[in-house]
């Protein structure tokens, strides 16, 4: 069973932000028929929407600084290099979600907004 922990945010459609790396376990997972399950406490949640189209609009980027260390100066200034942070895992690649208050599918994160927030306090 493969096991996430470190998932930034549970978007309202059920995929979530995670860190770099993560969309491939989870293509990897359901590749080889391995459940994926998020642990990840409520707060998590927010009613942010995204889509695989949508990924680089929510990712944010480090300096990839420590990352070309080493590389000869003439290949660096032909390099164009995109260091991001996070990324969009879509809810067709994660199997359960396990929080403070049990655990859910993806399908049903629309409906635990709905109970734990107030439409208003969608947009702060």
């Amino acid at each position: 069973m493969n096991l996430f922990s470190g998932t930034h945010d549970i978007l309202a459609n059920g995929g979530l932000k995670a860190i770099t790396g993560a969309n491939v376990v989870a293509l990897a997972s359901k590749n080889y028929s391995v459940p994926l399950v998020v642990c990840a406490s409520m707060h998590k949640l927010t009613p942010k929407h995204c889509s695989s189209a949508d990924n680089e609009a929510f990712s944010q980027f480090a300096s990839p600084q420590e990352s070309l260390r080493g590389i000869d100066g003439e290949l660096l200034s032909k390099l164009n290099t995109y260091n991001p942070i996070f990324e969009y895992v879509p809810p067709e690649l994660v199997t359960l979600y396990i929080s403070n208050m049990g655990g859910h599918a993806p399908s049903y994160v629309y409906r635990l907004l709905s109970e734990l927030y107030h439409p208003e306090d969608y947009e702060l």
